[in-house]
């Protein structure tokens, strides 16, 4: 296989000073880690510093800006923009510095910060709004989907992790990237076409591997839930996945929705779920979100393939030549490395699932 020939460039502070030609004889090597969602997005930089001067007067401050690309013959990956977030030197016969940045600034409190307090009658795509608007960042809500609450609290979380839950409650994926917080429906993504085919013994495939799980699999999720506007007692309905009513006679606050994975094992495990929800709909939506959460990753895959600056995170594949393991993956996470050996892409795939 022939080298690609690839070119790190890397702008430091607001300034936008190019310092890729003053890096790049000092290089060691550069990686992007693009993750789908929950975790911040990074970079690391090693150089060679035999003269002292990257961690000497070239060095870069905590919370600098730093802008990353990687370019190709085939195209340009804009990595997006990052924040340092830690530095390393390390002295001997051969001298390093090492720094690491992340996605998300540090001068805000979306991610250390502990906050307790409630959110009232507001939707998803609002709340996002709020605790994006809170950490200076943009709000990119990529979904026709929009989950209503009636009350959420944060109890003792940060912004984000708070929104991620709600996010991964809701089938949803949350991810901050080049000064926006993004949050995409995991489903509707997983129905896009494949972006390119990844075929054993034809594209540029340095090693695979591919694992099937089902011995923890669930085939149906239950949501007990309260419904506010139901206080005494007496007869209520529960429902199953065909919205067929059940007489029950029970606390008629207390509602049930079952959800069944039309493909599950007869005999696989069922899952209780208790949550608050206002109403058929939202219980629904609940237990498909958990069931997805639960068996979303029954077939998974790794890949390390020549450097390809069009696989990133959230995108679909489709695998070919690898037998039963060949059909159409979601991209969880993409690692980028370019170093003196080339540019290579590592991906960590699941099997899509546009059932729920």
């Amino acid at each position: 296989m022939k080298p690609r020939k690839t070119e790190t460039i890397l702008y430091f502070t607001d300034k936008k000073i190019n310092v890729t030609e003053s890096l790049a004889p000092d290089l060691i090597s550069f990686s992007y880690d693009d993750k789908e969602g929950g975790e911040l997005d990074e970079i690391s930089v090693s150089l060679k510093d035999d003269k002292g001067k990257w961690a000497g007067r070239w060095k870069p401050d905590s919370g600098e800006i730093v802008r990353a690309k990687i370019k190709t013959e085939a195209g340009v990956l804009n990595c997006g923009t990052f924040y340092v977030d830690s530095m390393r030197s390390a002295f001997g016969s051969s001298s390093t510095f090492e720094l690491r940045a992340v996605s998300a600034p540090l001068n805000t409190p979306i991610r250390r910060r502990l906050k307790t307090r409630s959110w009232e009658k507001l939707s998803l795509k609002t709340i996002a709004a709020g605790i994006a608007k809170e950490a200076e960042l943009k709000c990119l809500y990529d979904s026709q989907e929009n989950p209503k609450y009636d009350r959420q609290d944060q109890k003792g979380e940060s912004d984000l992790t708070f929104l991620s839950r709600l996010c991964e409650e809701s089938g949803f994926s949350l991810k901050v990237t080049d000064n926006k917080l993004v949050i995409y429906d995991q489903l509707s993504y997983e129905k896009k076409k494949p972006i390119t085919t990844l075929t054993k013994g034809v594209s540029d495939i340095l090693s695979a591997d591919f694992e099937a799980s089902v011995s923890n699999n669930y085939k149906s999720v239950t949501v007990s839930y309260r419904d506010p506007k139901q206080k005494k007692e007496g007869k209520a309905g529960s429902y199953n996945m065909n919205l067929e009513k059940e007489k029950k006679t029970t606390n008629a606050a207390v509602m049930e929705f079952t959800y069944t994975d039309p493909d599950a094992d007869p005999n696989g495990q069922e899952y209780k779920l208790k949550k608050r929800a206002t109403s058929i709909e939202e219980a629904e939506r609940l237990a498909k979100a958990k069931m997805r959460q639960l068996n979303r990753r029954t077939v998974t895959g790794n890949m390390s393939i020549v450097g390809d600056v069009r696989l990133i995170a959230g995108v679909v594949v489709a695998i070919k030549g690898f037998g039963s393991f060949d059909g159409n993956f979601f991209i969880e996470n993409a690692g980028h490395s370019v170093s003196s050996s080339g540019y290579v892409t590592s991906l960590s795939l699941r099997r899509v699932n546009t059932n729920y």
